[in-house]
């Protein structure tokens, strides 16, 4: 069930980092019709809270939406984020396919973000605020995923929409090789990589494509596997998974996400700790080496 409060003459405050609290937390966000901070509004990873009131009393907002709107949340064009955190709300939009829903964060959605909304059914027209302003009755979604934390079921089903069969055979590595190196990754990836071509999978790099052809391949596939990333994310749109997806984790353990996703979609997955030496970065930018490559052909093989 898509659940939601309204907010009435709610004041919309554009976000700015936050210089204490945890990493990534900001100050602004929503406010009642008497000034106060609408908790409801935002959003943890792992627990800790990334949204918190202004430092003073925000000052009088004059500037109004003069229709109702529904609260979107805060704009990430991080594509793992995107999927996971900045639509976590807009399950309520089914119900108001005529008001438009309201951001914050950035000042624009991006036409791969727009791509995400029509897969999803959403018509609604967006707005980035820039400024604050004041909204008359404001539609505000529970957050449906929390980071490491829930993936609650009428969200999963909200998300699930693109149709697919599978191709019996069809071997897909959701490649890393290509990245930046500010992504993270594994060094020696390309000598895996030609194991795997030798033992009939395809190397795809998500980054390179389509939405539309990412969501089809993953859909078609009966194998899907990978070091750890966001492209894995995207199976949250699919209606079902019927691959089986294996995980190989960079570093000692993968993000609880992923299991997440897994036990709501209901799919089988599998995740590998294969030896690794790291060889520079640091969290999230971290880089490897596989030792043995040839032991994670032989996770997949068994």
């Amino acid at each position: 069930m898509s659940n939601f409060i309204t907010i009435r003459d709610a004041s919309l405050f554009p976000v700015r980092v936050r210089k204490e609290g945890p990493l990534g937390a900001m100050v602004g966000g929503v406010y009642d019709h008497q000034g106060q901070f609408v908790e409801e509004s935002t959003f943890s990873r792992g627990g800790l809270k990334l949204i918190y009131p202004l430092s003073q009393q925000p000052e009088a907002v004059s500037k109004r939406i003069e229709t109702p709107a529904i609260f979107g949340g805060y704009l990430y064009n991080h594509f793992g984020h995107f999927l996971l955190e900045s639509i976590a709300r807009v399950h309520v939009a089914k119900k108001f396919p005529e008001l438009p829903i309201l951001w914050l964060r950035n000042s624009e959605v991006k036409p791969w973000q727009k791509h995400v909304f029509r897969t999803l059914g959403l018509q609604n027209k967006h707005v980035c605020l820039t400024k604050p302003k004041i909204v008359p009755d404001l539609i505000l979604g529970e957050c449906g995923f929390s980071i490491r934390t829930f993936f609650k079921d009428y969200h999963a089903d909200f998300l699930g929409q693109y149709p697919g069969e599978m191709v019996p055979g069809r071997k897909i590595w959701l490649s890393r090789s290509k990245l930046a190196d500010k992504h993270g990754g594994v060094d020696n990836e390309t000598v895996v990589e030609a194991l795997l071509v030798e033992q009939g999978w395809t190397i795809f790099h998500s980054q390179e494509h389509s939405l539309a052809r990412q969501m089809n391949v993953l859909a078609t596939a009966e194998r899907i596997a990978g070091f750890e990333g966001s492209a894995f994310h995207l199976l949250i749109l699919l209606k079902a998974v019927r691959a089986r997806v294996d995980i190989f984790a960079r570093g000692h353990s993968i993000n609880k996400n992923f299991d997440l996703i897994a036990e709501s979609k209901n799919f089988e997955q599998n995740v590998h700790n294969v030896e690794m030496e790291k060889v520079g970065g640091l969290r999230s930018s971290s880089r490897y080496d596989v030792r043995d490559p040839q032991e994670l052909i032989s996770c997949l093989a068994s």
